[in-house]
């Protein structure tokens, strides 16, 4: 996870209304770009996309309050765009303002995207606890979903609210499921491992930790929990030999 100090005063500016006469300014300016990329209709979609990639070339050069501005500008310029909503969201979850990572969530699942429902329905699960409704989320989503990096996360989400649920059959095929789309990404082998130890297969499940090891990566918030039950796991069953 990115440092949240010194992002704690620019993701409070999204909160902030802005001044009547920069709304005025920006919107004149955006439009006759907008009409440099082929008029009302084309052009800002089209421009609303190029701020997009902007606001994700900043943020690969960690410049997080360009990243911010590049993506509200998306957003300005066509007020439909998921694409701007889920990546505000997602840079308001990098900094842990969750609240405000759900509303924009909720907004891009509201006009179809299905990456929103998924990311919406970790946060139910890992914040409010509620896995019946992450389930009802993730459902909608996988209805919509046809990438299969979506359904993938969609898939292991699933897996991840059943396994909270204690309905381990049902988290052991979605996790499956997931594992049959990404076979090198971590979570499903961490969640698995948990599934099993669940279900009072901890033989079953020593694989499963050994490769959440080694695929997990300790800046993602979940996998370095996991990282740290992994360890723990495995070095208690090496005492116990």
């Amino acid at each position: 996870m990115l440092k949240t100090t010194p992002l704690a005063n620019i993701f409070n500016v999204m909160k902030e209304p802005t001044k009547k006469h920069h709304q005025s300014k920006w919107g004149a300016f955006l439009l006759m770009l907008a009409v440099g990329f082929g008029g009302w209709q084309f052009g800002l979609p089209e421009l609303a996309s190029l701020f997009n990639n902007r606001g994700f070339e900043n943020y690969k050069a960690n410049r997080l309050a360009d990243t911010q501005k590049a993506y509200e500008l998306a957003l300005f310029v066509d007020p439909k765009s998921r694409t701007a909503l889920y990546n505000l969201g997602w840079l308001c979850e990098e900094v842990q303002d969750l609240e405000c990572a759900r509303g924009k969530y909720l907004q891009a699942a509201k006009l179809g995207l299905p990456a929103a429902y998924s990311n919406l329905a970790r946060l139910y699960i890992v914040e409010k606890k509620n896995y019946a409704a992450a389930v009802h989320l993730l459902w909608q989503g996988l209805k919509l979903a046809e990438d299969d990096r979506v359904k993938y996360s969609l898939l292991k989400n699933l897996g991840w609210a059943r396994l909270k649920q204690g309905r381990y059959s049902e988290a052991l095929q979605h996790l499956d499921a997931a594992i049959k789309l990404d076979s090198e990404r971590s979570a499903t082998y961490c969640l698995k491992a948990q599934v099993l130890e669940g279900m009072n297969k901890t033989k079953e499940a020593l694989p499963q930790w050994k490769t959440c090891l080694k695929y997990a990566d300790s800046q993602e918030f979940d996998e370095d929990i996991w990282i740290g039950m992994a360890r723990q796991r495995l070095k208690k069953e090496k005492t116990n030999k």
